[in-house]
């Protein structure tokens, strides 16, 4: 499972990566869908952590939600953007919205606030067993 969780978040900073460099290109659309990504590979190695996998998108938001915020302390506040930029992402996807350079830029700030805080959750429980 180590390996696994290790190579999710490796996957969620190489996609805040992408998002400062698709940012910087012009491309406000994909930056913003690389965000949420950078996000979900974030939640599902939370989740593995709990010993949880899903097969959908939709279910690792929910268990994370669930697992995470309410049973395990997440701030909801740091998770909250995780399930609009899902839509977000499907909207920008499909051509259905169009975010401005300012707005990925914020939902890049978010995607790289929501890693970080993964990460520290994930460090301090691997702490707290040790």
């Amino acid at each position: 499972m180590s390996e696994q969780l290790d190579r999710e978040l490796a996957r969620a900073r190489r996609e805040l990566a992408a998002t400062e460099a698709l940012i910087e290109a012009g491309v406000p659309e994909q930056a913003v869908s690389r965000s949420y990504y950078a996000m979900f590979h974030a939640a599902v190695g939370a989740l593995l952590t709990l010993g949880e996998t899903r097969s959908k998108h939709s279910g690792v938001i929910s268990a994370f939600s669930r697992l995470m915020v309410h049973q395990g302390g997440f701030d909801p506040e740091v998770a909250q953007p995780l399930r609009r930029l899902f839509r977000q992402r499907n909207e920008v996807d499909y051509g259905l919205e169009a975010p401005s350079t300012d707005e990925a830029r914020e939902r890049l700030a978010q995607a790289a606030r929501f890693v970080d805080e993964v990460a520290r959750w994930i460090e301090s429980r691997a702490a707290a067993s040790e």
